[in-house]
């Protein structure tokens, strides 16, 4: 080939090759951003990457852009709000936040986006988690994940003791017998350095025992229940077991192994703990032999689910725009990506759980108490009624008060409290 034909060769080549890259390039910058705002670090979090990689490729015009408020981040999200700032397309929000950010008109009424883009998939939405997402009977926020509990089971402490792990079907009398057996003075100083069970003192960690009883907290309307006989009851077995039996390490005994619930389990010190499916990566990084069980039965079958979430901050510059990433986050391809990186359980229930079963068949006890799950019940003012029903139930929990007296003084103020009238 003459030297003058390959020079117009490859001039057309690079001619070719500038014209696809200014092409590429004008395509890009087309790209309409979509800013989310969380509380997670996007830059470290698979959960967050892999959503944004996905989230691209189904809107080849869009671009996810994330933001991130460390700490107390729903405070300054209604301060953002209210000010008027120039605001994020989409939030992550917890569900407890819900009703307190919709009372406030902080979050937008997205009924409307639902019930017409979305009504068609709503059969595959587990009803745990639309009860969550509502307001007064309508939408406010789209499901990030789903959070149902189990009980984990330190096989090496249980093998060692020579104590069977239970079945399926075990209950509160088995529950309590075996966390007794499983609580040890190993140093002989007469005092537990081993305990059968733990469960940080917070609303989410009893709430569970106080529902299986067919008691409870409060109601989504704001009233206590609390005061109801069969709550009583229950409070009433886990106190025995932290103050008589003493299979339940205090606080400040637990926080010696480290800050994050699971850590007495990970030291192997604790030998039942209850927890999420986010607990399942803390024990396998901490490469800790575990068994999963549902929660033990009471009179009746209840988990509590948790859900987070995501709502469109009032006064986005552009709903419809917004809602196109709702509406993705909450899609079976959204899902799935949160099942595969442990964000949570997946809010669907046309969701490929396949893998996930076969990596642990033992994993199906998350799966099955979603069908028997209900929602963590968040008032508007629920933040100041859990932050008052842990401050009475503080002392009672290391046996200087009676759980009648803890109760009691609850109740003198919930019904204040939960009116917001403080």
């Amino acid at each position: 080939m003459r030297p003058s034909i390959r020079r117009t060769l490859l001039l057309v080549v690079i001619f070719t090759l500038a014209m696809s890259m200014c092409v590429a390039l004008e395509a890009a910058a087309k790209k309409t951003k979509v800013q989310v705002i969380s509380w997670w670090d996007f830059t470290t979090s698979q959960p967050l990457i892999q959503l944004k990689t996905e989230f691209e490729k189904l809107n080849p015009d869009l671009e996810l852009e994330y933001l991130q408020i460390g700490s107390k981040y729903a405070d300054k999200m209604l301060v953002m709000i209210a000010g008027g700032a120039d605001l994020p397309d989409a939030m992550m929000i917890a569900m407890d936040k819900i009703p307190i950010f919709a009372n406030k008109g902080a979050i937008m009424n997205i009924d409307r986006y639902v019930k017409e883009d979305y009504k068609d998939e709503m059969a595959q939405v587990y009803p745990v988690v639309s009860d969550a997402l509502t307001y007064n009977g309508e939408f406010y926020a789209m499901p990030r994940d789903i959070t149902s509990k189990v009980m984990f089971f330190n096989r090496t402490l249980f093998e060692k003791a020579g104590v069977a792990i239970p079945d399926a079907d075990w209950t509160w009398d088995d529950f309590k017998a075996i966390a007794k057996k499983m609580t040890k003075d190993l140093d002989g100083d007469g005092h537990a350095d081993q305990w059968g069970f733990y469960f940080r003192k917070y609303m989410d960690a009893f709430t569970d025992f106080l529902m299986q009883n067919n008691g409870g907290l409060c109601t989504v309307e704001g009233k206590s229940l609390l005061g109801m006989p069969e709550s009583i009851e229950a409070v009433k077995f886990l106190q025995e077991m932290c103050v008589v039996d003493k299979s339940v390490p205090t606080e400040t005994q637990a926080m010696q192994f480290g800050r994050p619930q699971s850590a007495p389990f990970v030291a192997g010190r604790v030998a039942m703990l209850m927890g999420g499916l986010s607990t399942t990566v803390e024990l396998q990084n901490a490469d800790i032999d575990y068994v999963i069980r549902p929660l033990p039965k009471g009179k009746s079958r209840v988990n509590v689910a948790f859900v987070n979430a995501w709502a469109i901050p009032a006064g986005a510059k552009n709903p419809d725009l917004s809602w196109r990433a709702l509406k993705f986050f909450a899609s079976k391809e959204a899902q799935q990506i949160v099942l595969n990186t442990g964000m949570g359980l997946p809010s669907r229930k046309d969701v490929d759980t396949a893998g996930f079963l076969k990596a642990r068949p033992d994993h199906k006890y998350f799966i099955e108490a979603l069908d028997y799950s209900k929602p963590f019940p968040s008032p508007v003012y629920g933040v100041d009624f859990f932050a008052l029903v842990e401050k009475e139930f503080d002392l009672m929990w290391l046996g200087e008060r009676s759980v009648d007296d803890a109760i009691a003084a609850v109740e003198k103020e919930a019904a204040d409290v939960l009116a917001g009238k403080f």
